[in-house]
């Protein structure tokens, strides 16, 4: 299973890249990993078009931006090593190992304690799931350690391997500033249900709120106001109308406020039921019976219920990577209690089928459009971009970004940016071309990059790519017309200029 698991990823996530389909997060990871690799960590001029001072101030991305300000994703900054000698390939391989590797340590705490069938089934049960296979395709991202340190976490608890937990709990916080709250959760259940284990269970809790309080409070502001400005408003502005404090005083204003925290807990309650439905779907719903589970993954879906936004309550989107660890070990130790129960034929039949029915509503639902080549867009109007079309626009791609030299600076748009990462200087086109250097001084990328073709076949349903079509034609021209730019490359739908302060563009191939 975790072969075919590791191929399934490693193909799909392939095929992302050669088609495509990857897009800003890959390039941003990208980015800030070969800038850690060339001795530079955290730096990403990408990441500073996201933070709060571009997205939320209107002011220019920074070439010298740390993500750090963003989220703390130290452990992340190992993997530059292996960019530096692969290159972009070096993301999937990461992030679809790391997710095998959850799953096999997870077959083995459930075989040394469930009957090997039923071990096997729970072990399935995680490789089908729509809660892991969503985040194994989509962009690279910083959560993908979550699974497999959460089930080495536990696993310590459980065979109280104290040399496994103090390696495996500071792995954990050295996640990103927010793991603070899955490791929170597990001492939590340490400290509920193994008396054995309680004083563990306390320390990982108190080492959880100090690490999140430091991380949160003292050291991304130093870096960045992008916490404040832009993602706890983001997540919490319902909630809370100055988020300027931070994290320890937006959740005192949150908890003063109780009667609206228990609202936006089960608001909207279809959207509220369908996301725990979907989670516990391939488990056969046992994370609904048990405690265990409940414990486990109290505090990282408290603020998932909590959260606004579409993305709050998506079963494929990496944000549920925090849930996993609580919902399987949940599960495998509520099968310890009831192991009688497997015996029941209609309950083997009903958990196949509660496995196949999840991993079919995952595979038809096109995850981060990662089976596009296969499952179309949309029905009616009809609208599909076939493999070849794909390959093409990638050989179109290819060649327009080939014009572009490896160390000058670029704006692009989305899905060329993964193939321009490996630079200092890369932002996003149409949002603008115009950046800070080092010591402060405003200038404009040497070359712009756009593909406004690649959005066509899409035009007729989607709004966001029509919209996004409409801007970059409109942004090419603004432009031109400036006497700024000159366009040096169009062909199949890819648009080339170059600053006019540049030197002459090579001749392409």
């Amino acid at each position: 299973m975790a072969a075919g698991f590791w191929l399934f990823g490693a193909l799909v996530q392939i095929w992302r890249l050669l088609s495509l389909s990857a897009t800003y997060d890959q390039a941003l990871f990208l980015q800030e990993l070969w800038s850690t690799a060339q001795g530079r960590p955290f730096e990403s001029s990408l990441s500073s078009v996201l933070s709060g001072a571009v997205a939320v101030h209107g002011g220019l991305p920074r070439i010298d931006y740390l993500h750090l300000g963003q989220h703390a994703n130290v452990l992340t900054l190992s993997v530059a090593p292996l960019v530096a000698l692969i290159g972009p390939w070096a993301l999937p391989l990461v992030q679809v190992s790391l997710l095998t590797a959850a799953g096999l340590v997870l077959w083995r705490l459930a075989a040394a304690r469930l009957a090997p069938a039923l071990a096997m089934r729970l072990t399935a049960s995680y490789f089908l799931s729509g809660a892991v296979i969503g985040p194994m395709l989509e962009n690279f991202h910083d959560l993908i350690w979550l699974p497999l340190l959460g089930f080495l976490v536990v696993g310590a608890l459980l065979d109280r391997r104290w040399w496994l937990l103090a390696l495996a709990a500071p792995l954990l916080l050295l996640v990103r500033e927010d793991s603070g709250l899955l490791l929170f959760s597990l001492g939590l259940w340490a400290c509920v249900r193994r008396p054995d284990a309680r004083w563990a269970g306390a320390v990982l809790m108190l080492v959880s709120v100090l690490w999140v309080v430091l991380v949160t409070t003292g050291i991304q502001p130093l870096v960045d106001a992008s916490l404040a400005d832009r993602f706890l408003q983001e997540k919490f502005g319902h909630l809370v109308t100055d988020v300027s404090g931070g994290t320890v005083s937006v959740l005192w204003a949150m908890l003063s406020r109780p009667g609206a925290l228990l609202q936006a807990l089960v608001s909207p309650p279809g959207a509220t039921l369908g996301f725990v439905l979907a989670l516990s779907l391939p488990l056969l719903f046992v994370p609904l019976l048990s405690v265990d589970a409940a414990l486990m993954v109290a505090i990282p879906l408290l603020v998932a219920l909590l959260s606004q936004g579409q993305t709050a309550l998506s079963v494929t989107l990496r944000y549920v990577l925090a849930l996993v660890p609580g919902l399987y070990v949940g599960s495998m130790l509520w099968w310890e209690n009831h192991s009688g129960s497997w015996s029941q034929r209609w309950l083997q039949r009903s958990w196949i089928g509660a496995i196949s029915l999840g991993l079919v509503i995952t595979l038809v639902s096109n995850p981060h459009r990662s089976f596009s080549a296969v499952v179309p867009d949309s029905f009616v109007p009809w609208v599909h971009r076939s493999p070849a079309l794909m390959l093409q626009q990638r050989a179109a791609a290819l060649s327009a970004v080939s014009l572009v030299p490896p160390e000058a600076s670029v704006a692009a748009d989305t899905p060329l940016l993964p193939l321009l990462a490996q630079r200092p200087v890369a932002i996003r086109f149409p949002n603008g071309v115009r950046y800070l250097e080092r010591d402060g001084r405003a200038t404009s990328v040497d070359w712009v990059v756009a593909f406004p073709g690649y959005y066509t076949p899409m035009t007729p349903l989607f709004s966001w790519e029509s919209g996004q079509r409409a801007e970059i034609l409109s942004g090419l021209k603004a432009l031109q017309e400036s006497g700024r730019y000159q366009q040096v490359y169009e062909r199949a739908g890819v648009v080339v200029l170059r600053r006019r302060a540049a030197a002459s563009p090579p001749e392409p191939g």
